[in-house]
């Protein structure tokens, strides 16, 4: 998509192309690099959470688990692989670094009966709900 010629005083006629990118060159200059963070998602069932987390490129000894009442914290760090050689890369938007994330649950878990999985670069944690959390229907008899 092209866009219109603007003309501005004491200088020659420039695109708007031209304008957009010189305006997205500097800000990605300033920009400050982003940090790694895992996607996440957490699935409420009834008597059970699961928590799956994205972490490519990752291998287990690059990660923690662990549960303290009701929340959850999976910290760990994506380590850069750069070598000496960088010729022909014009920019990159991978992402490296330490990473800490705490899900808090709405209800405490049974840590010790918690478990996780590692497949293809995505985490699942299974967190049983604690007794005390379930819920208790209370069938109610008409007197």
């Amino acid at each position: 998509m092209a866009f219109p010629i603007v003309f501005r005083p004491g200088r020659s006629f420039v695109s708007m192309d031209r304008l957009a990118q010189d305006f997205w060159r500097s800000t990605a200059a300033q920009a400050v690099a982003p940090v790694f963070a895992p996607r996440l998602e957490v699935v409420e069932q009834e008597s059970e959470f699961l928590v799956t987390a994205e972490l490519p490129g990752l291998e287990e000894k690059d990660f923690q688990l662990e549960v303290h009442g009701n929340v959850l914290t999976l910290r760990g760090e994506k380590r850069s692989e750069t070598t000496g050689e960088q010729k022909g890369r014009h920019f990159t938007e991978r992402v490296y670094g330490e990473f800490r994330r705490a899900i808090e649950l709405p209800v405490e878990v049974a840590s010790d009966k918690a478990s996780a999985s590692f497949k293809n670069g995505v985490l699942t944690v299974t967190l049983p709900k604690a007794e005390t959390a379930k819920v208790r229907h209370i069938p109610v008899n008409a007197a």
